[in-house]
């Protein structure tokens, strides 16, 4: 799945769906801090800044139209932290300008035969009841009304759904404190779409019914029960209850107690042992009631009645602030310690990011001239604060995946037997490679490991290709060689475009598949497509070795020059002229 990010923060769409093999096509944020954090973690992604004009772009095909498209546009028009002023507020309007992107991308997509896009939006729940009925006029521009919508029960419930003629939408109120991360935040999550197939509320909704799980049924037994009316939870004869003066121990769990009173004795308020029952507490200590009574003992396992004290056993090490030490023991550093006191302190900007779902440091980044060391906790928390909870998103896009049909991918081999795991690490026949470096001179394989790298420079799959800048490896001026898991071809053809506005040439080996969207993109920056013709490849299986026969398909070299283009250039070249040719350089070589 390609998406784009309108108003994209500290992007925790992408945080959320990258492990899902999601890819973002364009982010766009306005803001100094959360897009220096955006340069900082995905370089290779464009950020297109102000959303208000994406939607013209889209339209002349200059920015990309996505399967997705994900924003929270600004809360503050409907947040009681801001004034609500609504659609009233610039702020707020940007929700309509949410609604005409949203058709803008569904248009492009329509002109050039693809599906119409999915849209993720999310927002405060002040929302729902804003006095000019915001959502009202959100959900009719979606759903393509020509007015705006109204609750049928006077106010916006939530969750509900609505089925335009324009698109199916569903929306939903989500707590992330229920997705795994310790805090309580509320938030509005819509998703619409107008594809084919696509239910929005299979996306948010859940079903509230579950699989009972009975415990087993049990015969009955026979067994002499306690004596007295309430026992210290065991079942048979105790001889200490036929005894004069015997406590009967009970668990106190009202929500209200008495009032304690100097008088009286043995836990009662008038000495007939009626009142303040006898409180069982756990573990020996006053920490608070339990269900089960533990047994009794001479003064209830406490020190003194008189002071409250506390038995701790346990290391400093956790109790205490790393940066200081202790004094030193005969324990070898491993002090009894306990915590007194207490003072409120803020959260630390990790622990926020924390809150989120985001990994550690994620908004830690170089700002204005300073070490990332030296960045100021102000722009960090207010970036946290405006983005979204990471886990929440990451269930959304779990649930968009499940609910979507499941379909070939458009970059697999038709009829092809051949495993995918296989077939993204099929390597290139050596004579071909040697022909075109001839040629190009490459110097760096961007996709690949030690054991079948082509080149001395190489960028492996921890590396990342799609994050690293080339530069770091090009030994100018060289072209890279980029032979890219043909599963997911798209991000590598928008990378290769990427490098090439760095002035780095590539030349990339791809299925000749014309139907494909990376196709159509690659086109649009590419200097030259150069047709294999005469004959199919046969590459090099990565487990056995040996040329792979069969192959169903075609095959092109797509190139970026590392200068201006003119226009996309399309050519052909014979296959076996190619192979002949790096064998003869092969054979000069070795005979050298």
């Amino acid at each position: 799945m390609i998406y784009g990010s309108i108003c994209s923060g500290i992007e925790a769409a992408t945080v959320a769906w990258e492990p899902l093999g999601w890819k973002a096509a364009w982010f766009s944020e306005i803001e100094a801090f959360p897009s220096a954090v955006l340069a900082e973690r995905w370089p290779e992604v464009v950020n297109l800044g102000d959303m208000t004009k994406i939607a013209a772009a889209v339209r002349t095909g200059e920015v990309q139209a996505p399967d997705v498209m994900v924003g929270g546009t600004p809360c503050q028009a409907f947040s009681i932290a801001g004034l609500r002023n609504g659609l009233a507020d610039a702020r707020g309007q940007l929700t309509l300008s949410y609604v005409e992107l949203a058709n803008a991308i569904d248009d492009k997509r329509i002109e050039r035969g693809e599906e119409e896009a999915i849209f993720v939006w999310e927002n405060v729940p002040g929302v729902l009841t804003s006095h000019d009925n915001a959502f009202g006029f959100f959900l009719a521009g979606l759903a393509g009304e020509s007015s705006e919508l109204h609750p049928s029960g006077g106010k916006w419930t939530h969750s509900g759904c609505v089925y335009g003629p324009q698109r199916a939408i569903a929306w939903i109120v989500k707590d992330a404190q229920y997705f795994g991360v310790a805090q309580r935040r509320k938030r509005v999550f819509v998703v619409a779409s107008a594809r084919k197939g696509f239910d929005p509320g299979q996306v948010l909704f859940e079903s509230e019914g579950v699989r009972r799980d009975t415990p087993p049924s049990r015969e009955p037994q026979t067994a002499v029960a306690g004596l007295t009316a309430r026992g210290v939870g065991t079942c048979g004869a105790d001889d200490n209850q036929a005894q004069a003066g015997h406590i009967i121990a009970e668990c106190a769990n009202g929500n209200i107690s008495h009032t304690l009173k100097a008088e009286g004795f043995d836990g009662s308020e008038d000495g007939s042992g009626r009142g303040i029952p006898v409180i069982a507490f756990g573990g020996g200590n006053t920490g608070g009631n339990i269900d089960v009574a533990a047994c009794l003992t001479a003064k209830g396992q406490r020190i003194d009645f008189e002071v409250e004290t506390f038995a701790v056993h346990g290391t400093q090490d956790p109790d205490t602030n790393h940066e200081l030490a202790h004094a030193l023991g005969r324990n070898h550093g491993q002090e009894n310690a306990i915590s007194s006191g207490m003072m409120v302190r803020r959260l630390t900007p990790v622990e926020c990011e924390r809150l989120q779902g985001f990994p550690d440091n994620h908004t830690l980044i170089s700002w204005r001239g300073k070490e990332a060391a030296e960045c100021p906790d102000g722009p960090r928390y207010r970036a946290i604060g405006n983005s979204m909870a990471v886990p929440v998103m990451r269930w959304i896009g779990e649930r968009i995946t499940a609910t979507l049909p499941a379909k070939k991918s458009a970059s697999d081999y038709g009829g092809s037997k051949t495993p995918v795991e296989q077939r993204n690490l099929w390597q290139t026949p050596i004579p071909l490679f040697v022909a075109l470096d001839a040629e190009f001179c490459l110097t760096l394989d961007a996709a690949a490991s030690a054991d079948n790298s082509l080149c001395n420079r190489y960028i492996t799959e921890e590396q990342n290709t799609l994050r690293t800048s080339w530069a770091d490896f090009l030994v100018a001026p060289g072209y890279a060689w980029l032979n890219p898991p043909y599963s997911d071809i798209t991000p590598f053809v928008q990378k290769a475009a990427a490098e090439s506005k760095n002035q780095i040439g590539t030349v990339m080996l791809v299925p000749a598949d014309t139907s494909v969207g990376w196709f159509r993109e690659a086109i649009e920056t590419a200097s030259e497509v150069r047709f294999i013709v005469g004959g199919r490849l046969a590459f090099i299986n990565p487990v056995s070795g040996k040329p792979v026969s069969g192959n169903n398909k075609g095959s092109m070299l797509i190139i970026w020059h590392p200068y201006p283009r003119t226009h996309c250039q399309f050519t052909t070249v014979e296959r076996d002229a190619l192979m002949s040719f790096g064998a003869r350089l092969i054979a000069k070589r070795e005979a050298a």
